[in-house]
């Protein structure tokens, strides 16, 4: 049996549209279980093809690749992605239409897709040589008996830097799937087993410290500094129909998910760290909804979040979970027959008890998260190939009723919304769009909170169109948002308007910083991409962003430039100019008056070499400035080097130093206050440092076969001075206590700082504690992982934490507290006693 062979390819760089320096064939068989694929890559290198081993689903920057693009359901929108190189290093991903560039148009999507599939290869003198078998259980498309999927092929040529693809699509215009070429006759075939079964087993030894407590003189009950764990639990997919999968899994477990990095947050504003758990990053673009990062409607990470409830103060010893249980989750994805995509998702986690010991001895219990379930479905329908989209999306948040947690919890909470995305014009004009309502309910005190939450703020004096209502027991808001874009040639440009009432809230499933707000941005932005004399390909971009609350205050502008290039050895360059006039600032005092933010500047500019290098790197720096005297800069560095085929090390050192003149500290009740509403709100200069650096080490031991290494060592110290107030509400003007206005002196126990604000008026004085801090931490995560047979993955796992903190109210102000020491800081992490957890864990896959 001979097949035909795809021979004719095009190259996207040195020489765009020209036919590829080197041949290649590409042949397709199949049978009733898989597809086949036999690759010829010749190569006049011969046995030196560039190549090197990686573990699954890396990046390969050194060495050749084919990819292989199967639009299984020729929707025009989806495709499943298909990598080897040379040494047989494997990736895959489903990739999506219109996310990110490059020659495929590809980039982004569900990179955690890991289906089981087999890939060999050969390199001789004339070249290298691909064999890869993908079943079509791995695979999702429709039941017409002949089949007709999307196609592309690409062959990078990582340090020749040549590459080529099958179906050309010039830069200038929209490529990706839409583009692909066919891939037909394909006959009587379906998608084949319809269950896999991956149950695992694993253990767990945690050697964490456990200090006696100085306020007692028992030892903590809760924990040995030496404490074991088993556990077990199984993933399940079953196909319900051919279009039709169902992921579910009892018991997770995500022991072998790197830690998040260390941070210091002093803002108002809670951090957002990505998703890395595999279950719910799988299929993860079935649930894509919006575009506003700041408001995002379903965020994953909530389910499973560490337990929400507190403990009281008298808690001498604990033991509450670090994160709760989740109990089980399942989901459903696929496409219909009459063509709507869908997703459906549905997890339940426990309600989970603390157990704290107070300084009598006595063993108490209280709840920290009630039983919860998390839903959400979307919905999507795509017409004209993939060019009309529209859809919606509905999440759903059920809790127990559980004091006290009931006081602070939701006890329900949902969120809908619809949305479109209209191309036309040969996809050179895109019109998009989402409107989404909130509605959250509970008892009073727990929507008393809500609504005094930092993104929105409805307690603010001086909003009159905004009031906290303490009998409330729900909360309503929407958000919308309207883009327009030209997405080809060289000039292109979007425009975007968008609103949050002041009432949304999605934060029970989703992720949300910001709500009062309506806003638009344009941007103008010119491309080249032919090569010239000095630039591979270059652009500029101008743009300005504007934003209001509903009370018409302008809250939001900036006015700012941007140029990238790429030079003629494959380096890239980047610098940014921005302006932000004075705007209000609804946030900094925390729920009391607006302030009046200066006028500011900032700029940045990097450098990075080829990645395709052995030995690569690049730096950037970052600096801004506004006309109250504050500033801050950064600068941080990448350095990478291929060791071997096998080992790659990389180190990432960024370095912050910042001055802020208004760090808000607390607010203290005086109705002789009278210019800022009977409330004194108390600010400091704040002069923080903080040095981290990434580490990273990677050994790829065959292609079944990796070792990972993540180690960041973190110093932030924080100098807080010169003690001021709020002079008038919407100002950015202070009286500095002692100097402007009142006095300050040391507080008897050394701890902190007495104000009286008026001196021998009749205010009344107060005392602030002293905040400056030296943090110190060091993370660690190292993972063995070696896939023993298709499928299934045997994990060990070690991760360290040392932490190291120095809190001016806990040592007094000779402690040194807030003073940079780059050697004494890094000495005392390594002087602290490390916590260390060990893992191991395996899982079997099965296909019965």
């Amino acid at each position: 049996m001979s097949a035909l062979a795809v021979t004719e390819f095009w190259q996207m760089s040195p020489d765009e549209g020209a036919p590829a320096i080197r041949p290649t064939e590409v042949r397709f068989l199949y049978d009733d279980d898989a597809i086949y694929v036999g690759a010829w890559l010749w190569d006049e290198r011969g046995l030196s093809v560039p190549t090197r081993l990686y573990r699954r689903d890396v990046p390969f920057m050194e060495s050749d690749v084919l990819s292989l693009h199967f639009d299984t359901y020729h929707d025009h929108r989806t495709s499943y992605r298909i990598v080897i190189n040379p040494s047989g290093a494997k990736r895959d991903a489903i990739l999506i239409a219109g996310k990110g560039r490059g020659p495929a148009g590809l980039a982004g999507g569900d990179v955690s897709w890991n289906p089981v599939w087999e890939g060999k290869t050969t390199i001789t003198e004339e070249g290298w040589f691909a064999e890869i078998r993908i079943p079509f259980s791995q695979l999702r498309f429709g039941r017409a008996d002949e089949q007709v999927w999307g196609l592309q092929i690409e062959r990078k040529d990582r340090v020749g830097q040549s590459d080529a693809q099958w179906v050309y699509t010039p830069s200038t215009e929209v490529g990706s799937v839409p583009r692909f070429g066919h891939l037909v006759g394909i006959r009587g075939v379906r998608s084949g087993r319809r269950l896999e079964l991956l149950p695992y087993v694993g253990g767990r030894a945690e050697y964490v410290a456990a200090p006696p407590s100085d306020q007692v003189t028992f030892g903590n009950p809760f924990k040995s500094g030496a404490d074991y764990f088993g556990y077990g639990g199984v993933d399940l997919k079953y196909l319900l129909t051919p279009n039709l999968v169902v992921d579910a899994t009892v018991s997770p477990d995500f022991g072998q998910v790197e830690v998040d990095p260390a941070v210091i947050n002093l803002t108002a504003f809670e951090t957002r760290f990505s998703e890395r758990r595999p279950f719910f990053v799988e299929g993860a673009d079935n649930f894509q909804f919006g575009g506003d990062e700041g408001t995002e409607v379903l965020y994953t990470r909530r389910i499973g979040r560490a337990p929400q409830g507190s403990l009281p103060p008298d808690a001498v010893y604990h033991s509450s979970p670090p994160a709760t249980t989740i109990v089980g989750a399942a989901k459903l994805t696929g496409k219909t027959a009459s063509g709507w995509s869908l997703g459906v998702l549905n997890a339940v986690t426990a309600g989970e008890r603390a157990s704290w010991m107070g300084a009598d001895g006595t063993e108490h219990h209280q709840e920290v998260e009630p039983l919860s379930n998390y839903f959400a479905g979307r919905v999507r329908r795509e017409l004209r190939g993939g060019q009309t989209v529209y859809g919606g999306l509905v999440t759903a948040v059920h809790r127990d009723d559980v004091a006290p947690l009931d006081q602070t919890l939701h006890s329900s909470a949902y969120s809908g919304g619809l949305d479109f995305r209209h191309e036309w014009s040969g996809r050179k004009w895109l019109l998009a769009g989402e409107f989404t309502s909130s509605w959250v309910s509970g008892t009073s005190t727990a929507l008393i909170e809500t609504q005094r939450r930092s993104s929105r703020y409805f307690q603010r004096p001086d909003a009159r169109y905004l009031e906290v209502d303490s009998a409330a027991t729900t909360l309503y808001g929407y958000s919308t948002r309207l883009t327009f874009h030209k997405q080809t040639g060289q000039l292109r440009f979007d425009a975007v308007a968008s609103a949050v009432s002041p009432g949304y809230e999605v934060n029970d499933v989703g992720f949300q910083t910001i709500a009062d707000r309506v806003q638009g941005t344009f941007n103008l932005k010119y491309v080249e991409f032919q090569p010239g004399r000095h630039f591979q390909n270059w652009s500029v971009q101008a743009g300005q962003d504007w934003a209001w609350n509903y009370g018409g205050d302008l809250i939001g502008a900036e006015i700012s430039f941007v140029g990238e290039a790429q030079l003629l050895d494959f380096s890239n360059i980047n610098g940014s100019l921005s302006y932000i006039p004075p705007k209000a600032n609804a946030s900094l005092t925390r729920g009391g008056p607006a302030t009046r933010d200066p006028a500011g500047y900032s700029g940045s500019v990097s450098y990075r070499t080829d990645r395709r290098r052995k030995l690569f790197g690049g730096a950037g720096a970052t600096l801004s400035s506004d006309r109250s005297g504050a500033w801050a800069r950064e600068i941080a560095a990448n350095v990478g080097l291929t060791v071997s085929e096998t080992l790659d090390v990389s180190v990432t050192p960024t370095f912050t130093d910042s001055y802020a003149t208004a760090q808000y500290l607390t607010s203290v009740a005086d109705p002789l206050a009278g210019e800022t509403f009977g409330r004194r709100y108390v600010f400091a200069d704040l002069h923080q440092r903080t040095l981290s650096l990434d580490a990273r080490v990677n050994i790829a031991l065959n292609p079944e076969m990796s070792f990972e290494l993540f180690a960041q060592p973190f110093i932030s110290t924080g100098d807080y001075e010169g003690l001021k107030e709020l002079a008038a509400r919407g100002s950015f003007r202070f009286g500095r206590y002692g100097t402007d206005v009142g006095t300050l002196m040391r507080t008897n126990d050394q701890k902190g700082l007495r104000v009286d604000p008026d001196g021998a008026g009749p205010a009344p004085s107060f005392a602030v504690n002293d905040r400056d801090f030296s943090y110190r931490s060091f993370r660690a995560n190292a993972v063995y992982r070696w896939e023993w047979r298709p499928g299934s993955t045997l994990y060990v796992v070690w991760q360290q934490q040392r932490l190291s903190e120095l809190i001016a109210l806990e040592r007094g102000p000779e402690s040194g507290a807030g003073r940079f020491r780059f050697v004494q800081d890094a000495k005392e992490i390594f002087r602290e006693r490390p916590d260390n957890v060990f893992l191991i864990k395996a899982s079997f896959w099965m296909s019965p």
